[in-house]
């Protein structure tokens, strides 16, 4: 996955949707990349760097970006949800 392609996404639409954010009664200031963020962990699951679906997180970004205020629920796009990637036992050292 291209995460640097990914990351420059966030910031342009980030920046874009900032003053669109609608106040929300929890916080006092929105934050646009915190926003597409904590989306983009509550969709794909927080392994989504990993082995997420780069066009999928794409088609995310861009979907927030044309629906800054809906629920992240609402993202009509393919989802692949992101478990944690089964780990490879621990080979034997030299004190083992």
């Amino acid at each position: 996955m291209q995460l640097k392609s990914i990351r420059d996404q966030v910031a342009l639409v980030g920046a874009r949707i900032q003053p669109k954010l609608l106040p929300h009664e929890s916080l006092a200031h929105r934050n646009a990349f915190a926003h597409i963020w904590l989306g983009v962990k509550t969709i794909f699951g927080e392994h989504w760097r990993e082995s997420g679906v780069e066009s999928q997180v794409t088609a995310f970004v861009t979907w927030i970006d044309a629906n800054p205020n809906a629920d992240y629920e609402s993202f009509p796009g393919p989802v692949t949800h992101c478990k944690v990637a089964p780990s490879k036992p621990a080979e034997k050292g030299l004190f083992d």
